[in-house]
Parts: C-alpha cells; sequence; structure tokens
C-alpha cells in the first residue's frame, strides 16, 4: 500500500513522465540576427505565444506624434504575450517609448484618447483594481513622490494603461493593453 508521502515523491516523476509523453512542443522563430526570438509553447491544451517587436497601436491607443520605441537591450520594448489554458486566458500587449517633448504634453494626447474610452483615472501612484459599480475597476494610491504617473481605463478584466514619466530632456511613456478571460 503505498502511502501519501510515497505517492508525493513519485509525483515529480510523473509529471515529468507526462510532459515527454502528452504532445508538449516548443517552437522558437529567431528573428533579427537571433537578438529576438518569438516562442510558441502548447502541452495540455494549452498555449503560451510570446511575440516581441509588436506595434504599439496592437494595444488600441495611437502613438504620440514624433515618438520613438524605447531602444534597450539592443532592440526596441515591446511584446504581446498570449495565454491560454483550460481555466484562464490573459493576453497583454506592451510597448515602451520616447518622445523629446515634455511628460505633460504626452500626457495631454493621451488624456484625451482616454477620454474617448469612458472612465479612467489619472495616478501619481499605485494602481489597485477595487469592486465599485459591480467590476474591479480602479484606484489610485497616491505616492506623491513618485515622477511617473498613470493613466488606467477599463476593468480588472480589460484595461489600458499609458504611464508616462520624465527622461532626460523628453518623456518615456508606456501603452500597455490587459485582456483576461475565465
Amino acid at each position: 500500500m503505498r502511502t501519501p508521502a510515497s505517492t508525493l515523491t513519485a509525483l515529480p516523476g510523473a509529471l515529468v513522465a507526462g510532459l515527454l509523453l502528452g504532445g508538449c512542443s516548443v517552437d522558437v522563430q529567431q528573428r533579427d540576427g537571433g537578438r529576438r526570438a518569438d516562442v510558441d509553447i502548447r502541452a495540455f491544451g494549452s498555449t503560451v505565444a510570446v511575440r516581441t517587436a509588436v506595434s504599439g497601436e496592437k494595444t488600441g491607443f495611437e502613438i504620440y506624434p514624433g515618438a520613438t520605441l524605447a531602444a534597450r537591450h539592443h532592440g526596441g520594448e515591446s511584446a504581446d504575450v498570449d495565454i491560454q489554458t483550460a481555466w484562464f486566458g490573459v493576453q497583454v500587449v506592451a510597448a515602451t517609448y520616447e518622445s523629446d517633448d515634455s511628460p505633460e504634453q504626452v500626457l495631454a494626447f493621451y488624456r484625451d484618447q482616454m477620454g474617448g474610452r469612458g472612465d479612467f483615472i489619472e495616478c501619481r501612484g499605485k494602481v489597485d483594481f477595487r469592486w465599485r459599480d459591480g467590476a474591479r475597476r480602479p484606484v489610485c494610491r497616491e505616492r506623491s513622490m513618485s515622477r511617473e504617473i498613470k493613466l488606467v481605463a477599463g476593468t480588472s478584466e480589460r484595461q489600458r494603461i499609458v504611464s508616462v514619466k520624465p527622461r532626460r530632456d523628453g518623456a518615456e511613456f508606456s501603452l500597455v493593453a490587459v485582456a483576461t478571460n475565465d
């Protein structure tokens, strides 16, 4: 008779065997001379797809005029990550840009865009999601010393975020779209 401890000891081996026999696949597509890669992972009916160097427009926002993708780590800062399982799904699309214009000019541009999406908050601090009006909506926990200002619209399941901070003589800003499903 197996004891609970012996069952737990056998579990890691069974999981590894399941992965090897369960149809796990990994597909990596190298791009930009090997500096970037798009990855697809499939296992147990679940998928993880990661795309790099995506357009910021995929976040649902227009790109601030004259802005360029922030160039760190030998390339532009953007990604589209899509995870789908039998239990949940989440997609996050994000891109970071730089502009020679001031943070206030960039914020004004995105305040106009956010206004067309309904209610949004402006936060200099941390954003949490709390139940309000039948959904988890953004609330701000102010930090007066924060140099970063966030504009957040939507609910915890579907949100759009613009985050702006000073960078040398201009601004750095990130555009983010998050969508989840249960």
